[in-house]
This record gives structure tokens, sequence and C-alpha cells, in this order.
């Protein structure tokens, strides 16, 4: 699916399953469907400068005449709102406000409803960080060095001095804000305890929103390289050198990460180790996050022989396949093992199934265990099925085995077999209990019977 111009950096997933982004020559997407397929878009006459913010039943975004605008989610145009300085961050909201930040330094809280000012908070340097929210304050990053955090009625509460200007949008993960700021710093801080946690420096300059899981937090530096930090205590987990620098948003698969840069390459890595799982060349520069609409796996690329930006997919590979040791055919009494080998899912689970003509049978019920172990007492035509599931979908797998009759060979090799583990073979036959002895009387060791004394043993 193509486009007219470059993507402002971000493919937003709604909460509709519908994905949305603006661009560079005034466009704004709504796409829906996998594959995707344009739901609605519309023009405007100035270039978008950040990608939609979605409210449940709104979208916004802001052109570069600095004027934001308010649609509803099927593109129908609200209201439009001029602001007199140069809108410098992205677009975030409360339930009933939107928060802009301007390179004069101030942060504007907007009507949802009416695109009205309601007010402004002064800083000392530009925003161009997104506001975030914890409980009723208002938690905001300037360039001037500072953390705020900041009243709903615009009335600072708390500033906490930092090492150096904020640009990139922190995260709020429960009450623990992630935040980094140009001097290649990265903090923790506990909001509920107001204490600053950790600190950690990276190699480069914090360029996207940080990313978390359970147990880890994700930052992307200036110089190429994604860090898996452990949220207790900062430590580095483990780190990857990504093929260039990257402004985008991670996204998640079960265990893997997937990451995107300035370069065609997509990359899928494991959570817990950072080692490589896999990767897709695109064959040109791809300029967005990745992003999952369940099945499909979407990301944005420009296509410079057609100035035009395009929309790629891949579809996830399911795959269930099944396999036994020993192969078919075997004698009953043969011990048979299946495995299943499983791609494509989060968490599965094997569910084992023999059937011989009409007749099923589940042998294993559903569970994480992936082999299933078969002592066949009978001969005949069977075939072994497992069918892997997890939260979101479900496949089979199936094989066929052939159960032989013994032949009079197979006989004779168990037989021998049985007579090769039978414990006595070898062993001396018993012995006869020695005469008893009658008094005076000694048995030596070679000599045989002697009388009285201990006798003397043979040489």
């Amino acid at each position: 699916m193509t486009f007219e111009g470059n993507i402002n950096r971000t493919l937003v997933k709604g909460d509709d399953g519908r994905l949305y982004f603006s661009t560079d020559r005034g466009r704004l997407y709504c796409l829906e469907g996998a594959p995707p397929t344009i739901a609605w878009h519309l023009d405007n006459p100035a270039p978008f400068g950040c990608p939609p913010d979605l409210a449940p039943d709104r979208v916004f975004v802001w052109d570069l005449d600095n004027i934001i605008s308010c649609f509803d989610r099927t593109g129908k145009p609200g209201w439009k709102t001029k602001i007199a300085d140069r809108i410098s961050s992205p677009i975030s909201h409360d339930r009933e406000r939107l928060f802009v930040g301007t390179e004069a330094g101030d942060l504007l809280a907007l009507s949802q409803a009416t695109g009205e000012t309601l007010w402004r908070f002064r800083t000392r340097a530009a925003v161009s960080a997104a506001a975030v929210f914890y409980r009723d304050s208002i938690v905001l990053g300037s360039q001037d060095g500072t953390l705020y955090l900041v009243s709903p009625k615009g009335v600072q509460r708390r500033a906490v001095p930092l090492s150096s200007p904020v640009s990139v949008t922190p995260l709020l993960d429960g009450s623990r804000l992630y935040i980094g700021t140009a001097d290649f710093s990265f903090y923790c801080f506990d909001l509920e305890s107001r204490k600053r946690l950790w600190k950690v420096m990276a190699a480069g300059r914090i360029l996207a929103p940080p990313s978390a899981d359970e147990k880890r937090v994700y930052l992307q530096a200036s110089n190429g390289v994604l860090y898996a930090l452990d949220k207790a205590g900062g430590e580095i987990l483990w780190w990857w050198v990504a093929p260039s620098r990257s402004p985008y948003a991670l996204e998640f698969d079960g265990e893997k990460v997937l990451i995107t840069s300035h370069s065609p390459v997509l990359s899928s890595l494991e959570k817990r180790s950072g080692l490589a799982a896999g990767k897709y060349e695109a064959g040109t520069e791809i300029r967005s996050n990745p992003v999952w609409a369940d099945p499909i796996l979407l990301f944005a690329v420009f296509d410079p022989s057609s100035d035009q930006g395009v929309i790629s997919w891949l579809q996830k590979e399911v795959k269930v396949e099944v396999s036994a040791s020993p192969s078919s055919p075997q004698p009953s009494g043969t011990e048979v093992s299946f495995t299943a080998d499983a791609s494509g899912f989060y968490r599965p689970e094997f569910e084992f199934t023999l059937r011989q003509g009409e007749e099923r049978t589940v042998v294993q019920k559903s569970s994480a265990k992936k082999s299933w172990v078969w002592y066949p007492e009978k001969e005949g035509s069977y075939s072994v099925s497992v069918k892997v599931s997890d939260e979101k979908q479900a496949k089979e797998a199936e094989i066929p085995y052939e159960i032989a009759v013994k032949s009079k060979k197979d006989e004779e090799k168990k037989k021998k077999k049985e007579t090769n583990n039978d414990p006595t073979r070898g062993a001396r036959p018993p012995q006869e209990a020695p005469p008893e002895q009658e008094p005076g009387q000694t048995l030596s060791g070679r000599g045989g019977l002697h009388e009285g004394g201990w006798g003397k043993a043979g040489a």
C-alpha cells in the first residue's frame, strides 16, 4: 500500500485495531484489515509535524503552521486551534485535556472538546518531550534540565534538577519514571516515594522513548546500541548493536523484541539474552516503528524511485511439525518417542492424540510438554497428531506410524537379548554344602581332610 510523503515516524495502533499515521505532505491516514486497506484519509494544507494522538473518540494532530486539528475516529473534522508559538513536542492527553510543548518553553493545556487554551505552564527552555501523567499530576521534562510535576490547574508542585536537557518523552511504568537526558544519563525515579532509585550512563543520547516489560527497561542510544537494563537496580543485562541509529519505538511479540532503525533491516531479539532470533531485509530504508496488527506485522518504508511511502507487512509464520524416533515401521513393544516442533506461538501448549481407523484417543492432555512416549502393544496402522495452541491460535500436525507383526527373526533377537540380560547367565552353579566336621578335624585350603590339629595346607 502506497501513500504520499514520508511518515512522521510512528504508526499508532488504536484500541479499535486500526492504524493511524500522518505524513510530511499533510496526509492523515487510517488503515484497517489484514492486509491493510485505507479506511479513510484526508488532506491538510500544511505538512503535519507529529504523529496522531488518539483519545477514545478523537484524533489530534498538529501541522507546521502551528494549527492543532481535531477529528473524530471516522475522519470527520472537528475544531482547529492556531497556536501563537512554534509547537515542538508530540501531543499527549488525559481524560479531558490535551497537552503540547512549545519552543518558547511553555506547556499548553487545551480542552479536548473545543480546543480552547485552558492554561500554560512556563519552563526556562523549549519543551520537546510529551507530558505523561501520574495520578493527578502532569509530569514534564524540559530542555532546561528540569523534571516538573504540575497540578491539573497548571501550578508547579515540584521541580527536580537533572544533569542535562530532556528532549525525549519519558516512560511511566506504574509509579516509576524512566527518563534520559542529553548528557547520556538515564534515571529511574519512584514518584510514589519521590526518590531517585538509580542512574546509569549510556554511551549516547536517548533517541526514542524507553520501553519496558515485566523485568527489563529498554533504551536506544545515539551510538546505535539497544540496552536492556534490570528494572530493580539499572544493571545492564545485555546490549545489542543495531545496523543504524533508531528513533523508533520498539515492539514486543511474546519473548521477542522487534526493532527497526535508519536501515533496511527489521530485527528480532530474544528478550532474555538479546541474541538475534531473526531479521528481515526490506530492500530500502525503514521509516517507522514495527507494529503488530494481528496476524500481521507492519512498518513503513520510503521508495525514492517513486517518491512515495509504502506500508509493508509480514505474515507471521505459524508452523507445526511432529517427528518420531525411531522411524516407522517398528515391531510392537518398541519404545517410540514423538516430538513436536512449533514456531509462531507465544507460550504454546501441546496435546497429543493417537488414531487408529476412526478411533481417536487423547493420549497426553494439553500442557507445556512437547513430547510423548508410546509403547505399542498391537500391530496396525496408526497416526499420531499434535495440536499446538496459545491464547490466539491453534494448529495441528500429524504423522503416520506402522506397527509391524513381529517376525521370527525379531523373536529370536528378543530372546537373545533377554538371554544376554539374564542376571544368572555365566554365574557359578550352586555348590553343595560342605560335610559336617567331626571334632578334631579341619578343612585345609587344598590338602583335604587331616586328622588332629589344624592340619597343613597342601602346597
